[in-house]
């Protein structure tokens, strides 16, 4: 990660994720499961499906895109993808 994406998530991310209600969270923690072992081409393919993401706020779903972008609870990417 480099430091300007690290500042972002201690900066931005952390503390918007610590405010937000459980079960905010939770929702956010469970689509992060479904896309914690996809390839980024199929996770963004799943970010920009209305239907992963219906019920969700922009707020949200920014907070999720930023998350799975640190693969949280999941392997890297594999170079080159």
């Amino acid at each position: 990660m480099t430091p300007e994406q690290r500042d972002h998530v201690r900066n931005e991310v952390l503390p918007k994720w610590k405010q937000m209600a459980p079960d905010r969270r939770q929702a956010i923690q469970q689509r992060l499961r479904v896309l914690q072992n996809m390839p980024e081409s199929a996770r963004n393919q799943r970010l920009n499906d209305p239907n992963f993401t219906r019920g969700m706020s922009e707020e949200d779903r920014a907070t999720l895109r930023d998350l799975s972008h640190l693969h949280v609870g999941g392997a890297p990417d594999p170079p080159n993808e």
